[in-house]
């Protein structure tokens, strides 16, 4: 048996994982979201996820990255060209970070810009498949908001880090509050926080992007919204930027 017979073997059976993999999945986009590792991001994102009853085989969420942005970037886009190896597609790739201390926050930007080009140019997708969900300075700061819209500035204090701060001020609202907590999205839910928080995150980004005064905003509204309008037509989605 030469290597062509063999080579002719091995296409119909990775075409039958990919016909395989994509019938277990719903009708809906199938997404990868990349959080920093180990954070309370992945838990709150799975409980969003179980919550809107959105299906696993649909949404991988992963946190087994580094705390970095530039970390979260490639991990990303190394879980995508494997997904595209198989045969496989993500048609969205979220990458969620803070931007805190971190030196290579820019560079994430960049990154995912840059992939973004190649994708298009390659005919992967007509729009942009990675999108940067980033919080400054921290993903906490997404919590302070269902209680407060708060445009507090933040900046190193030689005692504390600005997420450390972030994580103060949320101690008023949540006292027990730690890192790695779980939770948060039920609790937003069955108190009514999250359309709240949503209103509060726009109208700051927004308002972030037409002065250039980005301390403090998120835009982790947008994905939020993203995965609760999932099971609807796409023609019904509007996903901003």
């Amino acid at each position: 048996m030469g290597s062509e017979d063999l080579f002719h073997k091995r296409k119909p059976k990775r075409q039958e994982d990919s016909v395989r993999r994509k019938a277990s999945r719903k009708p809906y986009d199938h997404v990868l979201i990349v959080c920093e590792g180990e954070k309370t991001e992945p838990f709150y994102f799975e409980e969003m996820r179980v919550h809107l009853d959105l299906d696993s085989a649909n949404i991988k969420i992963d946190g087994s990255c580094g705390s970095s942005p530039k970390s979260v970037v490639e991990y990303a886009h190394e879980l995508f060209n494997k997904e595209k190896a198989r045969a496989g597609n993500y048609d969205r790739v979220f990458c969620v970070f803070d931007r805190d201390q971190h030196e290579t926050f820019n560079l994430a930007l960049e990154k995912i810009s840059s992939i973004n080009v190649k994708l298009k140019n390659e005919g992967y997708s007509e729009g942009d498949v990675f999108m940067a969900i980033r919080s400054i300075p921290a993903f906490e700061y997404w919590f302070l908001l269902h209680f407060t819209p708060s445009t507090k500035p933040y900046s190193p204090l030689p005692t504390k880090s600005v997420g450390d701060q972030v994580i103060d001020d949320l101690k008023i609202y949540l006292p027990n509050y730690e890192k790695k907590q779980k939770g948060i999205y039920k609790y937003s839910i069955d108190n009514g926080l999250i359309d709240g928080a949503k209103a509060h995150s726009k109208r700051i980004f927004e308002g972030s992007k037409n002065t250039g005064d980005i301390n403090p905003s998120t835009n982790i509204h947008i994905l939020v919204e993203y995965l609760e309008n999932l099971k609807r037509p796409s023609s019904q989605r509007n996903m901003r930027k």
